[in-house]
């Protein structure tokens, strides 16, 4: 969410959604942000991984974030993907087991 506010140039629109799906529980985390290019979408879950802004330092962080969210929900035995395209926005999604 923190990343939702901080990646946009217009007001933040954020949709959480969940649903159950094939025995889990599906959570969707959608904004409207600047985007992920699909070079930078395999990075991001690591330690320290910034995307590169070139010279733009306008957005204060250490790229522990998402690090973090991936430990935590795998360690809940659980799994985390990205949808994103530059300029449209991204959606993380986490499916835990339901039982």
């Amino acid at each position: 969410l923190d990343n939702a506010v901080k990646y946009t140039t217009r007001p933040p629109e954020i949709v959480i959604s969940t649903t159950s799906s094939q025995g889990h529980v599906v959570i969707r985390i959608g904004d409207k942000g600047t985007g992920i290019s699909r070079e930078n979408q395999r990075k991001v879950f690591h330690r320290f991984y910034r995307v590169p802004t070139g010279n733009v330092h306008d957005v204060k962080g250490f790229g522990i974030g998402l690090n973090y969210v991936k430990l935590i929900v795998e360690s809940h035995q659980a799994k985390i993907s990205l949808e994103s395209e530059p300029g449209k926005g991204s959606i993380f999604t986490i499916r835990f087991p339901a039982a």
